[in-house]
């Protein structure tokens, strides 16, 4: 049975619902090309753009009343701005080989407030193995409806659990392009995640950052936003790729290898308890890199990232200095199963030790060399001092999710000057992290597809010596392959396909 994706359009201002968001997805099913699609959005949309007319916008009637005539539609035709870049994405996971199912959350969730078939929302999300969240901006943020179906989730047990079994993605339209998408989307993963789901951002064809940002300054616009219409469809694509190996059949017969990155630090706290946790799983394989004892010079920005394309044992950071040890860290970063950055943050920030920022800088030529870190699982772990304020585990999540990575829950950990007072938690949070790890490489051993993870830059241009290097495609085709061997004789050796 292929894997299903669950398309949820969480705009008040949808066309589909009843009959017709089957009659979507039948629509979509029948697509066979990009071409196709983009002609298919662009009707949809003008059907959408009717519909409002017809209700009242040719005729000047205020939007209250608009939008009672808008209710009286069948649901069958148009698709919202929101339904747009949703049914391009759902149209991408289709291309993957999952299945599809489209729901508008104001079928469940009424303006007054009540709660309709909530039954058969708890039973479309809990019969999902992905989902695929698409919504308008408000003030930088969600939609209520979204909220709604947030609160929803959260007030029941049952289908928290469920959902840790889960990937999620999502997608955000404004009426500009820098109109609040991502932190949108920002909000939207982090509060996903929290529920133990999986998250991931768009493909690395669009630069994988946190999932679809569109464009719609007015109704059935979105279509035209052809940019926002890529990312959309990369987050699909995305997504489904995630989902697949999730649902893989592969047991992971060895140790997982765990990565762990000590970026903050005090008094070795976080050190300690890096230590704690790894004689708590002896049956898993662990490294611990105290990042914050490195001398790491900053990043300078500079116009050819990487220096040049080469295999993944090749550093290619043009900072060369004696005073730096990244050289010599590059081969220790990677071929791991997951990685954890790791920060304490003490409110006395007296003799504190940190690389945090400048080790992230650091990392954009591993980003940019084809995304070595590329579906590789990150939950950050953050020690903090009761009291205090800082923003880590909402930091970290937001830099390694660009790394083309699969996002995991943050682990905190409060801490007095007594010690950890939630030490046993973050103990069964690591428990439950490692069975998604174990899951997920090795679905992904068993399912390795080189495709997909070469670094596009999207939306500027770098220098015309980095465009020369980019021309250089036997380069890259080697750097493909020897990534493809280096994984395929991993899984050999480390998997069982049933």
């Amino acid at each position: 049975m292929k894997p299903k994706v669950l398309g949820i359009a969480a705009s008040l201002r949808n066309a589909r619902w009843g009959g017709g968001n089957k009659q979507l997805v039948d629509s979509l099913k029948s697509i066979d090309n990009k071409d196709e699609l983009f002609e298919f959005l662009a009707v949809e949309s003008e059907l959408h753009l009717e519909n409002f007319i017809k209700a009242g916008r040719r005729d000047g009637k205020n939007f209250d009343e608009l939008y009672k005539n808008l209710k009286k539609n069948t649901g069958n035709k148009g698709l919202s701005n929101s339904e747009t870049a949703l049914s391009a994405a759902l149209w991408e996971t289709l291309q993957a080989g999952c299945e599809i199912e489209h729901i508008s959350l104001s079928e469940f969730f009424l303006a007054s407030g009540r709660v309709q078939n909530a039954d058969v929302l708890k039973k479309k999300l809990m019969e999902s193995d992905g989902i695929l969240v698409s919504g308008p901006v408000y003030f930088g943020d969600r939609s209520s409806l979204l909220q709604k179906m947030i609160d929803f989730i959260q007030g029941d047990e049952t289908l928290k659990e469920n959902l840790e079994n889960k990937v999620y993605a999502g997608i955000s339209v404004g009426a500009k392009r820098n109109g609040g998408q991502e932190t949108s989307l920002v909000y939207n993963l982090y509060d996903f995640v929290r529920f133990g789901m999986l998250g991931v951002g768009n493909s690395s064809d669009t630069t994988s950052q946190y999932g679809g940002t569109c464009v719609a300054g007015d109704v059935g616009t979105a279509y035209k936003d052809h940019y926002g219409i890529e990312t959309s469809m990369g987050t699909g694509k995305r997504l489904a790729e995630v989902v697949m190996y999730n649902c893989s059949n592969a047991v992971l017969k060895t140790k997982s290898n765990i990565l762990f990155l000590i970026l903050q630090d005090k008094d070795n706290v976080a050190q300690n308890i890096c230590n704690d946790i790894v004689s708590s799983f002896p049956n898993e394989e662990f490294k611990v890199i105290v990042i914050c004892e490195k001398r790491i010079l900053p990043c300078i920005a500079c116009d050819i990232c990487p220096t040049h394309i080469d295999t993944d044992e090749v550093y290619r950071c043009i900072v060369k200095n004696k005073n730096d040890c990244f050289d010599t860290l590059h081969n220790e970063l990677f071929d791991f199963d997951a990685i954890i950055p790791v920060v304490y943050s003490p409110l006395d920030r007296t003799s504190i030790k940190t690389g945090y920022q400048t080790f992230l800088e650091r990392t954009r030529y591993l980003r940019r060399g084809d995304y070595l870190w590329s579906n590789t699982v990150v939950a950050p772990l953050v020690i903090e001092d009761i009291g205090g304020q800082d923003n880590y585990a909402m930091r970290c999540l937001t830099a390694f999710v660009r790394h083309h990575t699969i996002i995991s829950a943050p682990m905190i950990a409060f801490n007095d000057d007594k010690g950890l007072l939630n030490f046993p938690n973050i103990l069964e949070s690591f428990k439950k992290l490692i069975k998604k790890v174990r899951r997920i490489t090795a679905g992904k051993l068993a399912d390795y597809e080189s495709e997909g993870t070469s670094y596009h830059p999207v939306g500027y241009i770098l220098s015309s010596d980095k465009d020369k290097e980019d021309e250089k495609l036997q380069l890259r085709n080697i750097v493909v392959s020897q990534r493809e061997e280096r994984f395929i004789k991993q899984s050999s050796n480390r998997i069982i396909k049933k």
